[in-house]
This record gives C-alpha cells, sequence and structure tokens, in this order.
C-alpha cells in the first residue's frame, strides 16, 4: 500500500540528512579559518594545524575589528573545531554596534 512507499521514502531522507551531516563535521580545518571551540567562549582564529591534523593552535579573535586578542591556546582538538559562521542577524547586530561604538 501507499503506506510502505512514504517510509521508505521518508528513510532515505533521514539517511541522506545523516550522511551529509558527517561529512560537513569532517570538513578540513586550516591555519587562518575562523572557528569556534566546543568547551571554549568565543572567537578564535587558528595559527597552526598539527602534521597529523589532530590539534591546532588557536588564539582569541575578534569578528569586529579583525584581530586577534591575545596568545594561542595550544593543543585544541581538531575535532572540537568547527568553522565559524555568522548569520545574517549576528552580522547586522555587529554593523550596528560598530557604527555606534567610538574606538
Amino acid at each position: 500500500m501507499a503506506q510502505g512507499h512514504f517510509l521508505a521514502v521518508h528513510r532515505l531522507a533521514i539517511g541522506s540528512s545523516l550522511w551529509e551531516t558527517v561529512s560537513m563535521a569532517i570538513a578540513k580545518i586550516k591555519a587562518g579559518q575562523i572557528v569556534v571551540s566546543d568547551g571554549l567562549v568565543g572567537v578564535y582564529r587558528v595559527v597552526a594545524v598539527s602534521p597529523d591534523g589532530k590539534m591546532a593552535d588557536v588564539e582569541k579573535f575578534d569578528v569586529s575589528r579583525q584581530k586577534s586578542l591575545g596568545d594561542p591556546v595550544r593543543s585544541v582538538a581538531v575535532d572540537k573545531l568547527t568553522e565559524y559562521k555568522e548569520d545574517a542577524s549576528q552580522a547586522a547586530a555587529r554593523i550596528v554596534r560598530e557604527a555606534t561604538t567610538e574606538d
């Protein structure tokens, strides 16, 4: 009946969505990239990645001013890092803050 067909399509959709999520999670972290870290507060810039690609040195980063804020934090596991993505509302808030704040 139609129920079986619907269920099969539904499972396929879940499977492909899960596959996309897994493949996005293993994106390559590179030096110079802006990231957030599971377990650390704030936004960071990757300073260096170990030769085996498992660890990275990161430094606190100010997105608004596009400059680092401190010394590198050593030995952060790369699998705890995620690329920083600013959505439209975050960008709008940052632009307003920058326009109304004097240096």
